[in-house]
């Protein structure tokens, strides 16, 4: 419930009329609002926040540039075995980690179609998150990390200035230090790590252009 009323606050904010005039639109401020909801997208989290923000530029009628700011709560529960090799069986144990995640991910959008700020878009980008996780036991890391991709969509731009925007997209995230990556690990700007790559299914924005 404190999900839905702080989804419908952002909202609010973000399309109020004093944005959204009949003018030529040159920047789109949107954001994800399943992200908000997105524990039900991968497995065991015990909690889950996650908010993005994304502005976006118009700088020709082929092209755009935009930047987008994400940050990540997760309160996470696993389960593992343990092979004694003494006893010759397997015991079950179990640990938490919370993890914090900060995301800034600056894209170029090209729009082939003349059409500026709305219509179908391929957009490239780079990625940098810094995360922090801590265990159960008190042990802490910060992990920095890199990686690109590419994304595909298409977005609407109506008169009165609302935005609605899908997409889907591709990509590898590198970390520094290494660390082991578990599969379906979403990040901060909803980009899904799975066994070799990234993938982004939740490409679903509402926002205001002006």
């Amino acid at each position: 419930m404190k999900k839905i009323l702080f989804l419908c606050a952002v909202m609010l904010v973000i399309n109020q009329g004093v944005f959204c005039q009949e003018a030529e639109k040159k920047v789109t401020i949107q954001t994800s609002p399943l992200l908000l909801f997105s524990e039900i997208f991968v497995s065991n989290p015990d909690d889950l926040f996650i908010i993005d923000l994304e502005t976006q530029f118009k700088i020709s009628n082929y092209s755009n540039i935009s930047i987008t700011l994400s940050f990540l709560y997760g309160d996470y529960t696993f389960s593992d075995y343990d092979y004694d090799s003494v006893k010759d069986i397997y015991e079950d144990y179990s640990y938490r980690e919370i993890i914090f995640q900060g995301g800034f991910k600056p894209m170029y959008i090209y729009r082939p179609f003349g059409t500026g700020l709305k219509g179908f878009f391929i957009g490239f980008y780079p990625n940098v998150d810094l995360q922090y996780s801590i265990t159960s036991d008190n042990n802490g890391a910060l992990y920095t990390n890199l990686g690109f991709g590419m994304d595909l969509g298409y977005k609407w731009v109506f008169d009165s200035g609302f935005t609605m925007q899908i997409g889907a997209g591709i990509g590898k995230t590198f970390s520094i230090p290494p660390k082991t990556i578990r599969d379906d690990f979403i990040n901060s700007d909803g980009r899904i790590t799975i066994k070799h790559t990234d993938i982004s299914i939740l490409g679903f924005k509402l926002g205001c252009s002006f």
